[in-house]
């Protein structure tokens, strides 16, 4: 086994230095007997270092800062947190979109509303993240035996936006985050370690399967791995393996039932929004994605490092019942190879989000990088390495600077939608003295279901036809008739061309009642401009 061996007097994490900067101010004493002031810094220091030295209490940290940074400073959430938010209601073994997990994450939100549903999803974002950093320094850890290569792998995160800015987006990506590096790192201590972990392996590896159906694709390269030498097929006769597999069909199992009963939506959505055209985004966006590789790359370098290929990682098979090659050598076959096919495809098709693909790819990379520095050529780099948490520092910075200063409206983007769903949800309850139940028609209502204090159900029903992304599941004709419904135009159009008719066509029980004509804008600031709003009154 490759270990690296650390003095005592050797730093573990090389911040020892930005301890001091937490150490300002300083705490009552509550002994009765006075201690000398310039005792109480020194203590703060050393409590201060010994929690950065802390993986875990480090990206602890890193979540609670950008949880509440986020969710004070950032307008709206993303569009994906309001499907997410109907998905979690429906409760079913899938989505038009993505496998269930999605939804699940944020079933424990549906009692909260407002704010408090606002800071939940970036909570739970940011936790996603935290989780999925630490597992990078426990693969990193395990692949090279080096605490100062882990800090450096985990830490070099800090220079992509993939971990904070750029996966706001994507309600999907951020659990990908949190469950592939665990799952590398699973499969490497199952295979080299114990098979005792097999079926904690399949419980990640199935959690991650029912994020996104691109983890297929790691578990392919993980399946050919296994078939390659028999010290890793002698796992297929292992009861923990057995036990595993049948844990990951139990996972995975009703999400297939639930697509064969919905017409495969979810792969019929990627079909729907991809074209065949020639492009250059799959290098543009493998650039973006995997730019802190070369930072990293650039780091070892300049404190006189020395990198080399994956396979001729320094390794000792003797001493161990795994395969012959080293974990590094695994682990870059299992997390390469997909991006092959997947850049290909992208680079002959045109449309979907190419970052989308590639950011669960460039999280645990970093580890793969920092494992393939050679034994003896990293003395220098925790010196650079304390400097990375600084490069997070100005991220964050530079982030909350844009917002407020609302630079390209940036920090008024979308604002319309949230006041929008408050004055909508008032003019309902003013007319009819009884809660908003269901709101529809345009794209508008769909927020209404997320930002509306009594969160409205969509009124829309699953066709196999359209494939709605957000429906309400067994919504009951009489129970609309009952409580009523909102139906909104879409924006700009006056109430003569709203058209109405595609919504009603799905219900030919409801008549409107009413119409209304109300100011309507999209971002805060913004020129307003009409849109019609048609009641259909409660028969309660």
């Amino acid at each position: 086994m490759r270990k690296t061996q650390i003095s005592a007097s050797e730093p573990v994490f090389p911040s020892a230095s930005m301890a001091a900067g937490f150490a300002s101010g300083g705490l009552a004493d509550l002994s009765s007997r006075p201690r000398p002031i310039a005792a109480r810094p020194s203590r703060i220091r050393r409590f201060a270092a010994a929690a950065i030295r802390s993986p875990a209490a480090y990206v602890a940290l890193y979540a609670v800062i950008w949880s509440l940074v986020s969710a004070m400073l950032d307008p709206t959430v993303p569009f994906d947190a309001v499907e997410a938010f109907n998905w979690a209601r429906n409760a079913e073994w899938g989505t038009p979109k993505n496998p269930w997990l999605v939804g699940l994450s944020m079933w424990p939100a549906l009692g909260l509303e407002g704010n408090a549903l606002s800071l939940y999803w970036y909570a739970s974002h940011f936790a996603g993240v935290a989780i999925g950093m630490l597992g990078v320094w426990h693969l990193a850890h395990r692949l090279s035996g080096s605490r100062r290569l882990a800090w450096l792998a985990m830490l070099t995160l800090h220079v992509s936006g993939a971990i904070n800015i750029d996966i706001l987006p994507y309600n999907d990506n951020f659990l990908l985050v949190m469950l592939w590096p665990w799952m590398l790192w699973l499969f490497i201590r199952a295979l080299y370690d114990t098979p005792r972990l097999w079926p904690v392996f399949a419980l990640v590896a199935g959690l991650a399967a029912m994020t996104k159906y691109s983890t297929f694709a790691l578990l392919g390269t993980m399946f050919i791995v296994t078939l390659c030498t028999p010290q890793t097929r002698r796992h297929y006769r292992h009861p923990a393996f057995l036990l595993g597999l049948a844990l990951f069909a139990a996972i995975v199992l009703p999400n297939i039932v639930w697509l064969a009963q919905h017409d495969f939506a979810a792969f019929r959505w990627v079909d729907d929004q991809i074209k065949p055209r020639l492009n250059s985004r799959a290098l543009c966006g493998a650039l973006s994605a995997f730019y802190p590789l070369i930072v990293l790359a650039l780091i070892v370098r300049l404190t006189g490092g020395r990198l080399t290929w994956p396979w001729r990682v320094p390794y000792d098979s003797q001493n161990t019942t795994g395969p012959a090659c080293s974990p590094v050598a695994i682990a870059a076959c299992v997390l390469l190879p997909p991006l092959v096919p997947i850049l290909l495809y992208f680079t002959w098709h045109e449309g979907g989000r190419i970052s989308e693909w590639l950011q669960p790819f460039a999280v645990p990379a970093p580890a793969l990088l920092a494992a393939c520095v050679w034994p003896g050529t990293n003395a220098r780099l925790w010196r650079t390495t304390r400097w990375l948490p600084a490069a997070g520092v100005l991220v964050l910075a530079g982030y909350a600077i844009f917002l407020s200063a609302n630079f390209r409206n940036a920090g008024q983007k979308f604002v319309g939608l949230k006041t929008a769903s408050l004055a909508l949800e008032q003019r309902w309850q003013t007319r009819y003295h009884t809660p908003l139940r269901y709101v529809g028609h345009d794209n508008v209502a769909k927020w209404v279901t997320f930002y509306a204090r009594g969160n409205p159900h969509l009124l829309m029903r699953w066709s196999p036809e359209h494939r709605p992304n957000i429906y309400t599941k067994d919504i009951d004709a009489a129970e609309v008739r009952a409580h009523g419904a909102m139906l909104l135009g879409h924006p700009g159009r006056p109430c003569r061309r709203a058209g109405f008719g595609k919504t009603l066509v799905q219900w030919p029980d409801l008549e409107i009642d009413a119409y209304e004509t109300v100011p309507f804008s999209y971002h805060g600031g913004a020129e307003p401009v009409t849109m019609c709003v048609a009641y259909i009154a409660p028969q309660r």
